[in-house]
C-alpha cells in the first residue's frame, strides 16, 4: 500500500477525475505507517441485519437478537446527521440511537454505524440530507463526536451509504472525489478516537448511470481511489450485493453488458459478467486482494414489482446468496436488508425487503429457511472435500485449498468446475438440480426437486468414497477403503 509524504502528498490530489479503470497505481514513496491497536476481528462467518434508522428499531431488537441464536448478529444503524445535530453548534440528541446501541451492547451484539447524512446547515442549503458536507471542519467534528460518544459500543464505521447513487450522495462534477477526500477525513478522525474499529468504504450501490455506460459504477469508482492514493483510508471495502431483482433474477445469474445490474454475479470470481468480482479484481490489481469486501445490504424484496418471483424462488435465491457469500475468499460479514419490512405500500419494493412484515409475522418459506441458513454453521474457508454421506447444495461450492480451482452447483442445475479466473473446465450440463449427494454405495449424483437422478458417476457398489478437488483442478472421487480413484475429471489444460 502507499503512504503519502508532505508535498507529494498534495500533489497526488491533484489529479484529474478519471473513470475509466486503470490497472496501474500511481507510485509513491513508502513511509513505515502509525502502529495501531490490533482491530476488532471479522469475517465470512459473521452475519447482521441492516435496519437504517428510526424510533421503532429498539422495539424489535429482542426479535432481532434471538432470530439467529444461539449466533449473535451485527446491527448496522444510520447516524442520522440531520436529527442528531439539527443545526452548527446545537448540542447532540442521542436519545434515538442510544437506547438501540446499549441494548444491542447488553445483549452481546456488534454495531456498525454509517456515517452520513449531512443536513441542510452543512451541505449547502438543500432541503433533503442526501448531499456531501460542503466543509472538513462540519464532518470531522460530527466525526469525532459520535466515536468519542459510542466509545466501545460501535466496533465499525461505515462511510456513507451507498455514496455513487446521486440521489444519494450528490455534491457536484467532483462527486467521486468528495467522498474519497471525506472517507479520508472519516478513517482518520475514527482511528484518533479508536485506532480497533474497522472503517469501511466504497461506492456500495450500483451507481447512477447514463445511456450507455456507468461512470458511478463501484469498481471505477473504487479503481479511482486507488489510483489517486486514497488505498490507505479503509480498512474493508463496503458493497451491495444485490441481484437485479427487478428483472426477477438470481444472484448466480450473469450479467456481462451491464454488471452492474447484478451486483452479485455468477458463482466465480469473474470480472467480466458481475460487479462483485469486478471490485475485487480492482482491489487484486492494486495490491489490495487480501481486504475483505463486506455486503452491508443483500436481500430481495416480495412485492412492488411484476417482475419478482414466487416466496418459494425468493427464498432459493437468499440461500443461495448466504451459501455463495460465505464461500468467498475475500468476504467479510453478511448483513441481510432487512429483517422488517419498513412500510406497507404495495406498490414501493422498498417497503418489503424484510424477513418478516412490519407487524413481526414471518413470511414462509421465506423467514424459516433464510434464518435457519443463516445461523448454519458454513463450510470451512477452503472445503475442498464432499465426504461420503454428504451434500453439497445449490448455490454451494468446494474450493481447492490453494484456492485456485472452484466447483459449483449454480441455481441453474449445472455443476461447473472453475479456475477462479472465471474460464470453465468441466460441467455437467445438467439444468433444474438441487442437490449433489455424495452416497454412501460410491455413486456421486445430481438429483432434481423430484428426486429423479439428472446425472452420476456410474459408480454404485464401489463403497464409501470422497470427493476431492485437489489442488491441480482435477476433480476425483476416490474410495476411503484403499484410496482407489474411481471417477476424475482429469487435470485440466494448462
Amino acid at each position: 500500500m502507499r503512504s503519502r509524504l508532505g508535498t507529494l502528498y498534495s500533489f497526488l490530489r491533484q489529479g484529474t477525475l478519471a473513470f475509466a479503470l486503470a490497472a496501474s497505481a500511481v507510485t509513491v514513496l513508502v513511509a513505515t505507517p502509525p502502529a495501531h491497536a490490533q482491530p476488532h476481528s471479522f469475517s465470512s462467518t459473521d452475519i447482521g441485519f441492516a435496519e437504517g434508522s428510526g424510533t421503532d428499531i429498539a422495539a424489535r431488537l429482542p426479535a432481532i437478537a434471538s432470530a439467529v441464536s444461539p449466533t449473535v448478529p451485527i446491527l448496522r444503524l444510520d447516524l442520522d446527521w440531520w436529527y442528531v445535530e439539527p443545526h452548527r453548534g446545537a448540542a447532540l440528541r442521542w436519545d434515538r440511537l442510544d437506547p438501540v446501541v446499549d441494548d444491542a451492547a447488553a445483549r452481546g451484539m456488534k454495531v456498525l454505524l454509517v456515517l452520513a447524512y449531512a443536513p441542510p446547515w452543512a451541505n449547502g442549503g438543500h432541503t433533503d440530507d442526501k448531499w456531501f458536507p460542503l466543509h472538513d471542519q462540519d464532518w470531522t467534528s460530527i466525526v469525532d463526536r459520535t466515536v468519542q460518544h459510542f466509545g466501545d459500543k460501535v466496533q465499525a464505521y461505515e462511510v456513507w451509504n451507498e455514496p455513487n447513487y446521486v440521489f444519494f450522495g450528490n455534491y457536484a462534477s467532483d462527486r467521486v472525489a468528495r467522498y474519497w477526500r471525506l472517507t479520508e477525513l472519516a478513517y482518520a478522525g475514527v482511528k484518533a478516537r479508536c485506532p480497533a474499529c474497522v472503517v469501511l468504504a466504497g461506492a456500495s450501490g450500483a451507481g447512477t448511470a447514463d445511456a450507455t455506460t456507468n461512470p458511478n459504477a463501484p469498481s471505477v469508482w473504487l479503481d479511482w481511489a486507488y489510483t489517486h492514493g486514497y488505498g490507505d483510508d479503509f480498512d474493508a471495502v463496503a458493497h451491495h450485493p444485490y441481484p437485479a431483482w427487478n428483472a426477477g433474477k438470481g444472484p448466480a445469474d450473469p450479467e456481462c453488458v451491464n454488471r452492474w445490474w447484478n451486483m452479485f454475479g455468477p458463482p466465480a470470481e469473474n470480472p467480466a459478467c458481475g460487479e462483485l468480482a469486478l471490485v475485487h479484481s480492482v482491489m487484486a490489481a492494486h495490491g489490495d486482494g487480501d481486504k475483505l469486501i463486506w455486503a452491508t445490504e443483500f436481500g430481495y424484496p416480495t412485492a412492488g414489482s411484476s417482475a419478482l418471483p414466487n416466496y418459494a424462488t425468493i427464498r432459493d435465491y437468499l440461500v443461495q446468496g448466504v451459501r455463495m457469500w460465505r464461500a468467498l475468499p475475500y468476504a467479510g460479514p453478511l448483513f441481510l436488508y432487512s429483517y422488517r419490512d419498513r412500510c406497507t405500500s404495495p406498490g414501493d419494493p422498498e417497503c418489503h425487503f424484510g424477513l418478516v412484515t412490519t407487524t413481526l409475522a414471518p413470511k414462509e418459506p421465506i423467514t424459516s429457511d433464510v434464518l435457519a441458513e443463516l445461523g448454519a454453521a458454513p463450510l470451512p474457508d477452503g472445503d475442498h472435500r464432499l465426504t461420503s454421506g454428504s451434500v453439497l447444495s445449490a448455490g454451494s461450492a468446494l474450493r481447492s485449498r490453494n484456492g485456485r480451482y472452484e466447483l459449483w452447483l449454480q441455481s441453474d442445475g449445472n455443476l461447473v468446475l472453475y479456475r477462479t479466473d472465471g474460464r470453465v473446465i468441466w460441467a455437467t450440463g445438467t439444468t433444474n438440480t438441487r442437490t449433489l449427494v455424495n452416497q454412501t454405495d460410491g455413486n456421486l449424483v445430481l438429483y432434481r426437486p423430484n428426486g429423479r437422478a439428472a446425472w452420476s458417476t456410474r459408480t454404485w457398489y464401489r463403497g464409501p468414497s470422497t470427493l476431492v478437488l485437489q489442488d491441480d483442478g482435477n476433480l476425483v472421487l476416490r474410495t476411503d477403503a484403499g484410496d482407489r480413484i474411481t471417477w476424475s475429471t482429469g487435470l485440466p489444460p494448462p
